[in-house]
């Protein structure tokens, strides 16, 4: 690889774990992102419009995230990498909640890499970023009622159930920890989760 180029790279860099790295969205990532929204178990969860797969809307929506990048430091819409054969793994957000001041933690993984433990891993190194990096008070998380395996993850990072209500027209289950909760399973000498 070109050093300038691998330079590049590195610098887009925003979070990893054992197994994944996080890196701004670019253009050359619309034809994974269309696939992603084309997969039936990502649209059963997580209704998208019929737009979304074609090419033009996905170029718009990876530069209105590049543009957040800009406006809302240190949150975002991230690709997710896989380490081994650096392919696209998905991605992975910590962002507004629509137009609320609540900050939600989101994901999408591809199909082969689902039942890893790939988004409870980047999940909880996303957590560990928003409270010990951006020291954040609170962050949410939704699920669709019938997604066990996003429901599963979100308990394993340490959120607990608070209500189901609609959001966007959807009822959907809502999660949340906050800081004083995060750093007493994390950090107290009788902390039960592992730091990830």
């Amino acid at each position: 690889m070109d050093k300038n180029l691998k330079s590049t790279a590195l610098k887009m860099i925003i979070l990893e774990t054992e197994h994944l790295y996080l890196r701004e969205c670019v253009e050359s990532d619309v034809d994974d992102f269309m696939e992603l929204d084309k997969d039936s178990e990502k649209i059963k969860f997580m209704p998208i419009p019929k737009e979304a797969v074609s090419r033009e809307f996905q170029l718009n929506n990876i530069k209105r995230l590049q543009d957040n990048y800009n406006n809302q430091i240190g949150l975002g819409v991230w690709t997710a990498i896989e380490k081994r054969n650096n392919s696209f793994a998905g991605w992975f957000a910590l962002k507004h909640l629509g137009r609320s001041e609540d900050i939600e933690i989101a994901y999408c993984i591809v199909e082969r890499l689902r039942g890893m433990g790939y988004a409870t891993e980047m999940s909880g190194r996303i957590l560990e970023y928003a409270f010990m990096e951006l020291k954040l008070e609170k962050i949410i998380g939704l699920t669709n009622p019938e997604n066990t395996a996003s429901k599963k993850v979100l308990e394993k990072i340490g959120m607990s159930f608070n209500e189901k209500k609609l959001h966007n027209g959807i009822e959907m289950l809502f999660y949340s920890i906050d800081v004083k909760s995060y750093k007493r399973l994390h950090y107290s000498p009788t902390a039960n989760i592992s730091r990830i």
